[in-house]
């Protein structure tokens, strides 16, 4: 009687779990490199090189990015906070004010900040690993009073350094 009491106790955790939704949330630390065959800038210029370095430890995302197009290469180094608190970040000088929060497994980033001319940019990002946990994927929707615009961006992951 015990053991059956105990599977009937097992799958109503689990069903419970399955209706309310819970889904596992990933990790996304690790060192990151764009997949460039599989990212699309849609009429941006494609970057040569992008290396991504996460430390995340919920509810903090420290991203670490090395960006180079050409012969120009930036580095930007951005804090999120994954339970829909306020982030403050300068973003290729320019302030900007971030909103995380999970939507399932993806992660959806909302910042809004001024593009380099001056007007409002809004940015949706939606982070998404993959089930083997080497493939990250963000997509990205940017809105300004000029248009709008959807990018990709495929990182696969790098071994880590023994």
């Amino acid at each position: 009687m015990v053991a059956v009491t105990r599977r009937y106790l097992l799958f109503f955790s689990l069903s419970a779990a399955w209706a309310l939704g819970e889904t596992k949330k990933p990790n996304f630390s690790g060192r990151w490199r764009m997949v460039k065959g599989k990212s699309e800038f849609h009429g941006f210029k494609t970057p040569d090189i992008i290396v991504r370095n996460v430390e995340h430890r919920d509810p903090t995302l420290n991203l670490h990015t090395v960006q180079t197009t050409g012969t120009k290469t930036t580095i930007t180094d951005i804090s999120y906070f994954t339970d829909g608190s306020t982030a403050n970040n300068v973003i290729n000088g320019r302030n900007a004010s971030s909103r995380a929060y999970w939507d399932g497994a993806a992660l959806v980033i909302n910042t809004e900040m001024k593009t380099s001319k001056g007007e409002a940019e809004q940015i949706e990002d939606r982070w998404e690993l993959s089930e083997d946990g080497q493939t990250l994927t963000t997509r990205s929707h940017i809105v300004t009073e000029k248009g709008e615009a959807d990018l990709v961006l495929v990182c696969s992951k790098e071994a880590a350094n023994p």
